[in-house]
């Protein structure tokens, strides 16, 4: 059974409600349409009814069955003010009531008082406006300052699963920074795919072959990871052949628990990390998945715009998974 397969799985044998702010949106439709009729969960469509109606119309698909809220006058409004308010006492309470009616802000607002499980944005809204919402809703995970993104890659044959981080928040992290990364990706990874994570910290350089100020980052924040978490398995600096090829790490890195067999990536900027996946999802064949938010007090995540509805359906499986098990 591969990796998405479990996630239905388990899905199906406990479902949890699912929101979609960005519901003015074919793909979000047909995306809560599937989890409904596939029984992996319930869907809740954030947006105007009459819109949705009409949309649904349009392109012939169900429309009385689907859960709609309309968060400009939704009855949880006083409620969701009345949380943010406490959240934030400086501000204004009629920008409060105004914030809330934002479908991100409300989608964020449901995680935070238990309306639904998990929230799935980004197919209409940026990713700023996504993460912007979560932050001011919900907050930073407890013991966390930094905010990420991992991205699950599967191999062609469905065989082989890693973590590349991160591919989608911190454009240059520091030192500090980049052990979060490491230390939650390489939680989440462990929570999605029940594998022990090996961490790979990577550079240009491979223990210190080179002698650069970024190679010096990743070497000092691959320390803070050990330090912070001696029993996870992890190394750097290492280059990606010597993390990924066994031969090469015996040349390179030949006393490393983690070179040669690493499952989760940790680039040593945003700029790497979207590149890195890019890259093995064009060229290598990999399927990409995600990217799926770490370090917010609350399960939402953040979707390019350019996906499709199936790939709606993926990251909230995974999320599900995740959230489960950590």
């Amino acid at each position: 059974m591969d990796l998405l397969e479990r996630c239905q799985k388990q899905a199906k044998a406990n479902p949890n409600w699912i929101v979609f702010p960005d519901a003015l949106d074919i793909r979000a439709i047909q995306a809560a349409i599937h989890i409904q009729q596939q029984q992996l969960g319930y869907p809740w469509l954030l947006g105007n009814p009459e819109e949705l109606r009409k949309l649904c119309e349009q392109h012939n698909l169900p429309f009385n069955q689907l859960n709609i809220i309309d968060p400009t006058i939704s009855e949880w409004l006083p409620e969701f003010t009345a949380y943010l308010a406490k959240r934030m006492p400086d501000k204004p309470i009629e920008e409060l009531k105004q914030s809330i009616k934002d479908p991100l802000w409300f989608g964020a607002a449901m995680l935070a008082t238990g309306k639904s499980d998990y929230c799935i944005a980004g197919n209409l809204s940026s990713t700023a406006n996504v993460l912007r919402a979560g932050l001011r809703v919900l907050g930073l995970a407890p013991n966390n300052k930094t905010l990420s993104s991992i991205m699950i890659m599967v191999s062609p044959d469905s065989k082989q699963v890693f973590g590349f981080a991160d591919c989608g928040v911190v454009p240059q992290p520091t030192e500090s920074q980049l052990a979060d990364i490491a230390i939650s990706t390489a939680k989440s990874f462990e929570a999605i795919t029940d594998q022990t994570p090996r961490v790979a910290m990577l550079s240009f350089s491979t223990k210190g072959s080179a002698k650069h100020n970024a190679v010096t980052a990743v070497q000092q924040a691959t320390a803070l990871v050990q330090e912070r978490m001696p029993d996870l398995a992890v190394d750097g600096d290492l280059q990606f052949d010597a993390a990924f090829v066994e031969s090469v790490a015996k040349q390179k890195a030949p006393n490393s628990a983690v070179a040669g067999k690493a499952n989760v990536f940790v680039f040593p900027s945003l700029e790497a990390g979207n590149i890195g996946y890019k890259i093995a999802q064009r060229l290598g064949g990999y399927e990409a998945i995600g990217p799926l938010i770490q370090g917010i007090n609350g399960a939402m995540h953040d979707l390019s715009r350019g996906c499709s509805w199936q790939d709606m359906v993926q990251v909230a499986m995974l999320a599900i998974k995740m959230r489960s098990n950590k």
